[in-house]
Parts: C-alpha cells; sequence; structure tokens
C-alpha cells in the first residue's frame, strides 16, 4: 500500500468478512443447490452487495447472521426464477433427482412438458416470443424490450401475462401442482 494512503471506510471490513465466510457461504450455498457454478455465482453475487453497502457494514449487529440470511434469499431468488426457467429446472432436476427406469414417471414427465409447450403456442406470437427470449434464451426485460423495440415496460406486463396464462392453463389440466412439488419437494 503507498504510503499516506488509507483504505476508504468499509474496505478493511469487508476484506475481513471476504477472507473468513467466503468459504463458509459457498459451502452452504453449495449444499443446497448441489451446483458447483451455481454456489460460485450466488456467492459471487453476496460478496458484490456486500461490497455495495461496505460503508453500512459498521452497523450491523450480527454480521454471520446477516451473511446467511443474505445467502438464504438469494437461494430462494434462485429457486424462484429457475421455476419458469426450462434449462435451469432441467439442470435441478437432473441434480436433484436420481435416473428411473419407471415408464409411467417418463410418460408423466412427457405429457407435462407437451402441455407446457401446448400452453406456450397458445399465447400470442408476440407473448410467445417475449416468453421464448426471457425462459429458454435467458434474455432480460432490458435486452428483449431492444430486440423487439418494445418498451421494458411492456415487455414486462407480455412475460406476467404470458406466465399468469401458462399457469392457470396447466392448472386446469391438474399439473402445476404435480410440476412444482416433483421439481421442488
Amino acid at each position: 500500500m503507498f504510503k499516506g494512503f488509507k483504505k476508504p471506510a468499509g474496505e478493511e471490513l469487508f476484506t475481513s468478512l471476504f477472507y473468513t465466510y467466503k468459504d463458509r457461504l459457498f459451502g452452504y450455498v453449495f449444499s443446497v443447490s448441489h451446483s458447483r457454478y451455481i454456489a460460485e455465482e450466488i456467492t459471487q453475487e453476496i460478496f458484490l452487495k456486500l461490497w455495495l453497502r461496505r460503508h453500512e457494514l459498521y452497523f450491523v449487529d450480527n454480521t454471520e447472521s446477516y451473511l446467511f440470511t443474505i445467502a438464504r434469499n438469494k437461494i430462494f431468488n434462485y429457486l424462484r426464477k429457475a421455476k419458469y426457467d426450462e434449462k435451469l429446472v432441467e439442470e435441478i432436476k437432473n441434480r436433484m433427482n436420481p435416473l428411473s427406469n419407471n415408464v409411467e414417471e417418463q410418460v408423466s414427465i412427457a405429457e407435462n412438458n407437451r402441455l407446457l409447450q401446448e400452453a406456450i403456442t397458445l399465447l400470442s406470437p408476440q407473448r410467445q416470443l417475449v416468453y421464448q427470449l426471457s425462459r429458454q434464451q435467458g434474455l432480460n426485460h432490458e435486452q428483449i424490450a431492444e430486440e423487439m423495440q418494445l418498451s421494458r415496460h411492456t415487455v414486462k406486463n407480455h412475460l406476467v401475462q404470458a406466465l399468469r396464462f401458462i399457469k392457470t392453463y396447466l392448472d386446469n389440466k391438474g399439473i402445476f401442482i404435480f410440476l412444482f412439488f416433483f421439481l421442488f419437494a
């Protein structure tokens, strides 16, 4: 460090917290997600959030509780997003459920996937495109808005309506609750 140069407030505390908790937080997230990649991403997000709020760290009473609460919330947010992201759902299913030779189960999964695709095809062409860009290609609202030359608000509305329609359609077919428990139970 340069002589006379002093670290800004919060930087020293952040550095200390990083080296004290990085492995424990990674282990916690990994134990829930069963994915090294996901655990690395979420752990990085946690420390990014801490860095952005480093000036407020001195006011935190129970640092460990604070950090693990952030981790828990990040994991829940990830799982909520995964519920609608087909690629993520597939990865979670592969990691959490052992392979099965149960023909009935495989037929049921194929039927559920068919009904999901059927619901998507019943959306208007614009909503289909918004849904596919968001859930299948992983674009955020701003990227979709730019690509489709729509406002961000319009994209958000299309996506909300598409998800609401798909959920209702699957509910009416009696499979949404099954899918939820199958994927996240």
